[in-house]
């Protein structure tokens, strides 16, 4: 973890107290934390993932620039997963899952708050390099993990999530393109059930997110288990046993502090 003062230097400059951008932290490690019960109550092994792991491991919370929450779980334990936040999920908490038809297409589970709305520049799809803005609100993202390696990830992605953003509009390249990716889904699907069984079979000590993420880098399974526990904003959360090899096999010296300028493009935070 890096030093005190360094960290309160860099609070200074991103994320001070009462900023737009600390004040939407504040409001999103509501969402951990509430997650964090909801898994612990049903015995559901989850650890943090991403920068909000960098965070945790390297300033003891949020990245001081960072506007977002992920967290990652076997795929295995989705279905578990599903019902624990059906059964024990309270308002203003809900959660969106990638096969289910509750509205959000990506391939990963959100777990949202819409009482909490957030106003923010993003890409127009339809125009490339121009931003517009964009209300909605918070959410956690949590990523299902699968047996397999970033060669196989990058390689089945290249047809299966094309095909998959296309069919749902999540890239919006023209009427043939999306055509095409509906034409070729159920193809792609199975090059994605088979690839997951090759990993299942012949990569057991490897994981690479469920494919259709556009993510592609491996983790091991001996750097994860058994989970620890991590501080992150003052509570404890679930993070990989190794969270240095871990974080080093993905983003090499995660622990230097790069040199960043503001990218969360946040214009309004709105409380309903």
């Amino acid at each position: 973890m890096i030093d005190k003062q360094t960290q309160e230097e860099l609070r200074a400059r991103y994320n001070p107290d009462g900023s737009d951008l600390r004040r939407l932290q504040l409001h999103m490690l509501d969402l951990l934390v509430e997650f964090d019960r909801i898994c612990r109550k049903n015995d559901i092994d989850y650890w943090l993932e991403y920068g909000t792991l960098i965070g945790a491991a390297r300033h003891g919370g949020f990245i001081p620039w960072d506007d977002d929450l992920d967290v990652t779980l076997l795929k295995k334990d989705r279905k578990k997963l599903i019902e624990a936040l059906r059964k024990d999920l309270q308002a203003p908490y809900y959660f969106i899952d990638a096969d289910s038809k509750e509205g959000d297409t990506r391939r990963w589970c959100k777990m949202r708050n819409d009482n909490v709305l957030i106003t923010r520049l993003v890409e127009n799809p339809s125009k490339k390099g121009e931003l517009i803005p964009k209300k909605e609100g918070i959410w956690l993202d949590i990523f299902y993990k699968i047996n397999g390696n970033s060669f196989l990830s990058f390689k089945v992605d290249a047809f299966y999530g094309r095909c998959f953003r296309r069919k749902n509009r999540l890239v919006d390249d023209g009427w043939f393109k999306h055509l095409t990716g509906v034409i070729l889904f159920p193809v792609a699907q199975l090059v994605a059930a088979l690839a997951r069984l090759y990993g299942k079979i012949f990569l057991p000590g490897r994981l690479i997110n469920d494919y259709g993420t556009d993510f592609h880098s491996q983790r091991y399974i001996k750097d994860i288990y058994p989970l620890k526990d991590i501080e992150f904003e003052g509570h404890l959360f679930k993070a990989p046993n190794n969270t240095d090899h871990y974080l080093r096999v993905i983003y090499g010296n995660w622990d230097t502090v790069p040199e960043v300028k503001e990218n969360h493009r946040i214009t309004d935070i709105e409380v309903v």
